[in-house]
């Protein structure tokens, strides 16, 4: 019997910054991407960017945790996930006064960062660059587009499956 698997248990150490897994935290598992915050221009720490639902709607943000906020340290990585933005006359924004809000798209000349939820304000902000994880607590300069609807794939053959939506009507799962 052939079998086919979209993703291997795996140790939180052993996935790489950027890349996307699922993880427990509490008594839910969550989609997670690995993350990385340089301090002090040495020092480097580990976080975790999960999609949880928000306290003021049921819309699900990105929001980030420390590495450590994750139960226990295995996680189930997913074998090569698309991260897909959804760009039309109705989800892009050219204007440079908006204020960019959790969850949404920053595509500038030089990379493509996720705005995420990163303390209890609502404009507390961090900005993770989609390809390496590398955290930053400024925004990248303008040029810039922002988009509002994306989602993360799983593409099989000629379908599709989405892992993670924005913006979702529904709680991301686990599809293990």
């Amino acid at each position: 019997m052939n079998v086919e698997s979209i993703g291997k248990p795996a140790f939180l150490t052993d996935i790489k910054y950027g890349d996307f897994f699922y993880g427990q935290m509490g008594d839910k598992v969550r989609p997670c991407i690995k993350a990385f915050f340089v301090e002090n221009d040495t020092d480097v720490l580990d976080y975790v960017v999960s999609f949880t639902p928000s306290e003021r709607g049921a819309s699900d943000l990105p929001r980030l945790f420390e590495a450590k906020t994750l139960s226990g340290s295995g996680a189930y990585r997913i074998s090569n996930p698309v991260f897909r933005h959804l760009v039309s006359a109705g989800t892009l924004l050219l204007n440079t006064e908006y204020w960019a809000k959790a969850g949404i798209i920053i595509e500038s000349s030089n990379a493509t960062y996720l705005t995420i939820k990163s303390g209890r304000m609502p404009h507390k902000l961090m900005y993770m660059n989609v390809a390496t994880g590398e955290l930053l607590t400024s925004p990248p300069k303008a040029p810039f587009a922002f988009i509002t609807d994306w989602k993360i794939v799983l593409e099989h053959d000629e379908a599709e499956q989405a892992l993670v939506s924005f913006p979702s009507a529904k709680t991301p799962t686990a599809v293990l």
